[in-house]
């Protein structure tokens, strides 16, 4: 899943950047910078982590 696609999921699910860090792991600063546009770069892992997270969430919707 490509960064824009990432971003419209999230705002599709309502998801916050908190919750995205509390079930990921991944630092609340890497998600609000990646999220709010401030970079496209993440680590693969935390990529990894964040679109499994997405993809559940989606599933449960």
């Amino acid at each position: 899943m490509d960064n824009q696609e990432m971003r419209r999921l999230k705002e599709q699910l309502g998801l916050i950047d908190y919750k995205i860090n509390y079930k990921t792991g991944v630092h609340l600063g890497v998600i609000e910078d990646f999220f709010s546009g401030k970079t496209d770069e993440l680590d693969p892992e935390d990529r990894r982590k964040i679109e499994a997270l997405l993809e559940a969430e989606a599933r449960k919707h």
